[in-house]
């Protein structure tokens, strides 16, 4: 039969109690696998930007400069290079050829 003496406000308070920790651990759960979710998605991101950073970097590896090449391109330089020094010489030359000129012009007048 039925007890009269239950005392339904500490039933009351321990079932309030149960559904807070209830509460609290689906909350956790939801938290958990949420955070789990954005960390997969975050990684798949990351895994994608590297597939195209990859792509991009064959690309140019496949494009780059050999050695023989950079040689190639060292020897044009230096075949410039001498050839600025030739020039450089065969101006200083004119230049003397021109202030002999201006010389003989400003001393004699240029007279006969």
């Amino acid at each position: 039969m039925i007890n009269p003496k239950i005392d339904y406000a500490a039933w009351r308070f321990w079932v309030d109690v149960g559904q807070y920790i209830v509460a609290v651990l689906i909350a956790y759960y939801i938290w958990f696998s949420n955070r789990a979710k954005a960390t997969d998605k975050d990684v798949q991101g990351v895994k994608k930007d590297m597939g195209k950073i990859e792509s991009r970097v064959t690309k140019l590896e496949a494009g780059s400069i050999s050695h023989d090449d950079l040689g190639k391109v060292y020897e044009r330089i230096n075949k410039v290079s001498s050839q600025m020094s030739e020039l450089t010489g065969t101006t200083k030359g004119i230049k003397g050829t021109v202030d002999m000129i201006q010389e003989h012009l400003l001393n004699n007048g240029g007279k006969k």
